[in-house]
């Protein structure tokens, strides 16, 4: 079994990093794009505006009709964008600024939130392994496009690129497309037949997706800060380090082990540092603002890759639209973004006049740690709400041919700290870690070996039946069986 196909993996990673990197750069440096807009400020609030109702369109279209969204996304969309950006620079095109507006700088900023939708469908689209590969060196590669922009200071030089950007991504997207499993159960699966995979994958990520929330609010802070201080510069490298380290040390990482963490774990520990660091913001003042400022932004890019990470297994796992999964996380991070770029802004009005500006801040963004911990962990304690581990399943395991015995001998690490219901709880576990089955497959597998049917373990994990047969599927071929007598008889003789 080829864990990796590099060619798959090469198309994926350049699509979607292409759409990342454009997004990126529309929405914080859009003055090439549209000279109609008077300042940066507006610029990005419309931006965000933008994008939000863009995420908004997709989750309900994603839940209402998927195939005609996947239509839209590949065949109708990527000519309009380029025919938009093509109109700004046309002679007389800042005449009428409400149609410039919309033309030249809404629907371009629309089309890179579409165009990461279209590729991360794409991703997810694959085997779990290629498709977590494609999005981390999708984060290496938007970096490179990043500095290759700066290299360019024309407007005219960096519309052309990004023309021609999009129009590789845009052959890109139609090649692959057809190359994909039209029986994947989140590609056949309907949202109205299957409303409960919807309502419980939803569940399984929305505490995470508001942690990762916080921080996106926290960096819309950061950035509005460092425009007034002239620091812009050092949170640039800071977001762009962040994201390139955090994705060649999960591929280095990856390479020889399997990596598991937690996205609420890490927000946990993460909130006392932050309201410490919040606290002290008053007394730093602005000069001192760069440091912590670029801490929190180098944390906020882990953040934004765990969570794309995150919609992707979650997509796996429940079968539902991948689109579904990221509209909501963007979307969300949106908001809270653009949130804390408005208070950034708007710290000297009147109402706050009599409280230094950083203070100010400060005092707000505490608040908001503050409510999103309640809404997490004082409203709601649910076991199934409190979302899965961030799972890379170690890529220097082999392949297990089809028919080979087990003599179960093999040893694997051991967690004393697990609480285990009986010994088959405890033989799905070692097998689950001896053959690398992902989290979702070792749920399967315990409920198979206790007797349920498909249709009951689909209803049980609150998934589709087809779901069920792709774990199923994926389940025998990583443990060498091909029939459900072989995984029964390997389980029922395990040695523990």
């Amino acid at each position: 079994m080829k864990l990796i196909d590099t060619r798959e993996v090469a198309r994926a990673s350049v699509g979607l990093g292409i759409a990342m990197s454009l997004s990126s750069l529309i929405l914080w440096k859009s003055s090439w794009l549209v000279s109609s807009i008077p300042s940066i400020y507006s610029s990005h609030g419309v931006g965000v505006l933008v994008g939000v109702l863009v995420c908004l369109a997709a989750f309900a279209w994603s839940c209402a009709s998927p195939r005609s969204l996947r239509l839209f996304l590949e065949r109708v969309y990527p000519p309009v964008m380029v025919l938009a950006l093509l109109y700004s620079y046309l002679p007389g095109s800042a005449v009428f600024l409400p149609l410039n507006l919309l033309v030249g700088y809404a629907i371009p900023v629309a089309g890179t939130y579409l165009f990461i939708f279209a590729w991360f469908f794409l991703v997810a689209a694959q085997d779990m392994e290629n498709g977590l590969l494609s999005i981390l060196l999708a984060w290496v590669l938007t970096v490179l496009l990043r500095a290759f922009f700066e290299f360019f200071d024309g407007g005219a030089a960096k519309l052309a690129i990004s023309a021609l950007l999009v129009c590789l991504m845009w052959g890109l997207l139609l090649f692959q497309s057809k190359r994909v499993d039209e029986s994947l159960p989140m590609v056949a699966n309907k949202p109205s037949e299957n409303r409960a995979s919807y309502v419980h994958a939803l569940r399984s990520i929305w505490k995470c997706v508001l942690y990762g929330g916080s921080f996106a609010f926290l960096g819309g802070v950061i950035r509005s800060l460092s425009l007034q201080a002239d620091a812009m510069m050092y949170i640039n490298y800071a977001s762009v380090l962040g994201g390139l380290v955090s994705a060649l040390a999960l591929v280095a990482i990856w390479r020889f082990r399997t990596i598991r963490y937690s996205i609420n774990h890490l927000f946990r520990v993460m909130f006392a540092f932050l309201v410490v660091v919040l606290c002290a913001l008053p007394f730093i003042g602005m000069d001192s603002l760069v440091v912590t400022a670029a801490a929190i932004y180098i944390t906020y890019s882990f953040m934004g890759l765990s969570l794309q990470v995150l919609c992707l297994q979650t997509a796996h796992d429940y079968g539902v639209n991948p689109v579904f999964c990221i509209s909501f996380q963007i979307g969300v991070s949106l908001c809270t973004q653009g949130l804390g770029y408005l208070l950034g802004n708007a710290v000297n009005i009147a109402v706050l006049s009599s409280i230094p500006p950083l203070a100010s801040i400060a005092l707000i963004s505490v608040a908001m740690l503050a409510l999103v911990m309640y809404l997490t962990r004082g409203l709601s304690i649910s076991q199934e709400e409190e979302g899965r581990d961030i799972e890379f399943l170690s890529l220097s395991r082999k392949a297990h041919r089809t028919g080979e015995g087990d003599d179960g001998e093999t040893a694997v690490p051991w967690d004393d700290d697990v609480k285990y219901a009986d010994r088959l709880s405890i033989r799905c576990d070692l097998i689950g870690k001896k053959y690398y089955l992902s989290q979702r497959e070792i749920e399967v597998m315990h409920l198979f070996a206790r007797g349920y049917t498909m249709a009951a373990i689909a209803q049980e994990l609150f998934i589709s039946e087809n779901t069920v047969k792709t774990h199923m599927r994926r389940l025998y071929a990583k443990v060498g069986v091909h029939k459900k007598q072989q995984l029964l008889s390997m389980l029922n003789n395990y040695v523990e």
